[in-house]
């Protein structure tokens, strides 16, 4: 069902976390997301985190802000932010995947001065499928 306030934030992050603060963190952002009406996925690659989190306006904006405040992130860099007209991951509060190799891709994001916003969507669908 296609919602008025459903927008989405893409992003990508230096890891300071070890493994099982990465697990501790999938585990309060699903309760939060729940209460937070967002949906959405993480990648873990061992050195760097991808997420992709949709939702309400208020409820995105609110998240980015504790995330950009959260000592286990480092360089949090928006890719893709806008407007959805239906969610990608229906009911899913957090997917969670770990890629060890794609930890080059996503400091290859980090590292650029401007990211094309097409490049990083067609990257966003490549890995985080449904």
């Amino acid at each position: 069902m296609d919602r008025p306030d459903l927008y989405q934030i893409f992003y990508v992050s230096r890891s300071l976390a070890s493994r099982e603060q990465v697990h501790d963190i999938v585990a309060n952002a699903r309760t939060l997301n729940a209460r937070r009406q967002l949906t959405g996925s993480l990648l873990y690659t061992g050195g760097h985190f991808a997420q992709l989190i949709e939702g309400p306006a208020v409820s995105l904006a609110e998240t980015m802000v504790a995330i950009a405040a959260d000592h286990r992130h480092d360089t949090v860099r928006t890719l893709v932010k806008g407007r959805l007209a239906a969610r990608r991951y229906g009911e899913a509060q957090m997917a969670y995947t770990e890629a060890p190799g794609a930890n080059e891709l996503i400091a290859n994001l980090l590292g650029t001065r401007r990211v094309n916003t097409r490049r990083a969507q067609r990257v966003l669908d490549l890995m985080f499928k449904p």
